[in-house]
């Protein structure tokens, strides 16, 4: 009785977590999601530029100042999906919205190939990122 009270007791303590568990991230998996939103995409198979020091920076002592979504210019330079696959140019300002679940933000790199689900917006396109890839 006495291993049991002690068990639920620990069960009960709320304990920092220390790692993020995301569910494996797929284009099929970002498919689905897009066409289940009401809001237009269109894909792009491209470059991302942007200002690399604008990304969010964890502070590990102060975790809850981290913001929880940073919007940061950038551009997108690639093609497009049409009927005739990624041949339509793509060359657009996008908004880059990273996103961070705690302590844990978006892995972006400046200048690296993306296969990215941008959605059009009344102000352009945004492309969004999160710890887990979504």
């Amino acid at each position: 009785m006495k291993a049991a009270l002690f068990a639920a007791l620990i069960a009960c303590t709320p304990v920092t977590a220390t790692a993020l568990s995301c569910m494996p991230h797929s284009v099929e998996a970002a498919f689905l999601e897009a066409q289940a939103a009401e809001a237009r995409f269109v894909i792009v198979r491209g470059r991302l530029s942007f200002n690399a020091r604008r990304l969010p920076k964890v502070d590990l002592n102060n975790q809850h100042a981290t913001p929880k979504m940073t919007w940061i210019k950038a551009k997108l330079t690639g093609k497009s999906l049409s009927y005739s696959g990624f041949s339509t140019p793509y060359s657009k300002p996008v908004t880059l919205a990273v996103a961070c679940f705690g302590p844990w933000c978006a892995n972006v790199k400046e200048g690296s190939d993306v296969l990215a689900f941008v959605e059009l917006g009344v102000d352009g396109g945004i492309v969004a990122t999160n710890p887990c890839g979504g």
